[in-house]
């Protein structure tokens, strides 16, 4: 006689799941590859200072173990290169008189060798195409025999046909074209080897999270950047990332749970009550005037600002889990990327062309 209530219960339970569930081209936890945008940079012109152009990238780009708390990224370097990815954030433990890459004190199992070889491959058949690799420490050094610049120096020698090692203030891209440029993030001791100082870029890199509800103020950060990045017209980089009391996925992509297409987490507020509460947060499950306001992920939120706002540069944006639908709106805004799109009837550029 308990029958048809459970089978009531299972369905409405199935019902508000698919309701809630929720999947943006902006956010993607998989380890499927993205589309491909291998040579995006082939529709800019060789005069673009480099410093003027939107760059899709990711934050602590090889930290791809550690759980929830410490995961960033569901893909490889290659993949995301690929993927039209060309901004990598490289965290590096010195030790055993070698980089290897760490998130905090978890590692990574990669040192920058197998990083800077994935980055050549990928140069050598895309020539088109620039690397920007931001370098910094993480955690505690190891046991080594030289300093950190000896050992940089083993590497820009190792690599030296892709890395850029001119000290050019803002080149322009024909000049970098089929390199890695350094975004130094330590100092003259990286930058006696060449490179840009990372520290000259205007950043917004607030991710300190105590907890969910931290979401919405970090946006607002995110979003404020956009607006003085298209004023400016150069020289940003954004991180929609953070971390602490939230998880990182949950910061991408205001999700219950990692998966691509899991259900979003609720605020807890209702409208009409909080109507001028969290105005860019949606609305969703409405039932006789009365809507849950949902959590929003910062990865869905910029690419819907772009989509709505149409700037004309945005700087170099670095997400964790980014989707091939916030990849491509910050590569059409570069303006000479919109036009060969709008004029090649709204295809993607064949690296063939």
């Amino acid at each position: 006689m308990f029958k048809r209530p459970l089978i009531t219960m299972i369905f409405l339970i199935s019902y508000s799941q698919q309701v809630l569930s929720h999947g943006d081209n902006s956010y993607h936890h998989s380890r499927d590859d993205l589309p491909k945008q291998k040579c995006w940079m082939k529709m800019l012109p060789d005069s673009l200072p480099i410093r003027s152009i939107s760059i899709p990238g990711t934050h602590d780009s090889a930290a791809r173990h550690g759980g929830d708390s410490a995961q960033t990224q569901s893909l490889s370097i290659t993949q995301q290169l690929n993927g039209g990815i060309r901004f990598l954030d490289i965290r590096l433990r010195h030790a055993s008189d070698k980089f290897s890459l760490y998130h905090g004190f978890i590692s990574q199992k990669l040192h920058l060798d197998a990083v800077l070889n994935e980055a050549r491959t990928f140069l050598i058949n895309n020539p088109s195409e620039t690397i920007f690799m931001r370098l910094r420490k993480e955690y505690k050094d190891g046991k080594n025999t030289r300093s950190w610049q000896e050992t940089y120096n083993d590497y820009v020698n190792e690599f030296s046909d892709v890395m850029w090692t001119s000290s050019e203030y803002d080149p322009e891209l024909g000049s970098v074209r089929g390199r890695i440029i350094v975004l130094d993030d330590m100092g003259s001791l990286v930058s006696q080897r060449a490179g840009i100082y990372y520290g000259n870029f205007n950043k917004q890199d607030d991710f300190k999270f105590t907890t969910n509800w931290d979401l919405y103020s970090k946006w607002i950060k995110v979003k404020n950047l956009l607006k003085q990045a298209n004023n400016n017209q150069r020289n940003a980089i954004n991180f929609l990332s953070g971390s602490g009391g939230s998880f990182p996925y949950f910061i991408a992509s205001g999700h219950s749970s990692p998966s691509t297409f899991s259900p979003r987490l609720l605020t807890g507020k209702t409208t009409p009550g909080w109507k001028n509460s969290d105005p860019d947060f949606p609305r969703i499950s409405c039932f006789i005037g009365i809507c849950s306001i949902a959590f929003e992920g910062t990865n869905v939120l910029t690419k819907q600002y772009i989509q709505k706002y149409n700037p004309s540069y945005v700087g170099i944006i670095a997400a964790d889990f980014p989707g091939d639908g916030l990849i491509s709106s910050i590569i059409y805004t570069n303006p000479f990327a919109r036009a060969y799109f709008y004029t090649h009837l709204f295809q993607k550029l064949s690296c063939d062309d």
